[in-house]
């Protein structure tokens, strides 16, 4: 569950919004935190996969905007 502390604030509200969540945009990591480990059906292992995906699509995201970036200079 550490993995849950040691991520980002707008990856930990997708995570909830992707678990069916509704979560505020006041929350803060703590309470995102709190939010997902108390939800219904909370399964570690696919909470971590699922967070895991988030995180990559992220990433490749903001890779592919640096590059697109670095093109138009």
């Amino acid at each position: 569950m550490a993995f849950l502390g040691r991520s980002r604030k707008e990856d930990l509200r997708m995570l909830a919004t992707e678990l069916g969540l509704a979560p505020s945009d006041t929350l803060k990591i703590i309470e995102l935190k709190d939010l997902i480990t108390n939800s219904d059906g909370y399964d570690e292992e696919f909470v971590k996969d699922v967070l895991n995906v988030i995180v990559e699509e992220r990433t490749t995201t903001e890779k592919q905007k640096a590059m697109e970036l670095e093109d138009k200079q």
